[in-house]
């Protein structure tokens, strides 16, 4: 093989070496939160990009963001919470998980009172109980530790959270195992490959 001329500009890209996150209770610091229209309903909801702020995991979507080289830098997908914004005519359950996370959010932070403006979240801190969750996107499936529930930052690093969420996974990989599908290839036979 010929070396080519830009070999040494090249960008080492260290993506997917970081361990992954454990499900469990984390406090987490709110980066930023925007209001989105949603793409496929009615109605909007809150991206809110966060980090774990304390204990072993402190800055852990930080370290990935700040190791991405690609052109396309964005927030870890796994670090961003959409919470979605219900309307008068929301089910219960959707007003419920809102209520739930503008109520820990003020008893997370002292001082901090909910005055319908999410810019005001970047730097509060809320506790948040994280599962584990599979998504499928083209035949692949992949793993991802997300949150689900929120608490106090107080109840998490007082271990007073209740149960952990179940965690979500797709049904046909949680019940069935993948056969190894590499080809064992015999001693001696590499220069046979057909490539």
């Amino acid at each position: 093989m010929k070396k080519f001329e830009k070999f040494d500009t090249a960008k080492i890209k260290t993506g997917g070496l970081f361990d992954p996150l454990p499900k469990g209770a984390y406090v987490i610091k709110i980066m930023k939160a925007v209001e989105e229209q949603n793409r496929n309903t009615d109605g909007s909801h809150l991206k809110i990009a966060f980090d774990i702020a304390e204990g072993e995991y402190a800055d852990y979507y930080k370290k990935q963001f700040d190791a991405n080289v690609s052109e396309d830098k964005h927030w870890p997908y796994d670090g961003v919470y959409n919470l979605t914004v219900p309307d008068d005519n929301s089910p219960q359950w959707m007003i419920d998980n809102f209520g739930t996370f503008v109520s820990m959010l003020e008893e997370s932070n002292d001082g901090y009172h909910w005055d319908w403006d999410e810019k005001k979240w970047k730097g509060l801190v809320i506790g948040a109980l994280f599962r584990n969750e599979q998504s499928e996107n083209n035949g692949n499936v992949y793993d991802h530790t997300r949150p689900h529930w929120f608490r106090s930052a107080q109840s998490v690093r007082d271990g007073k959270i209740g149960r952990l969420p179940k965690d979500k996974l797709i049904a046909s990989v949680a019940s069935s195992s993948s056969p190894d599908t590499f080809m064992n290839v015999p001693d001696g036979a590499a220069d046979d490959i057909p490539f």
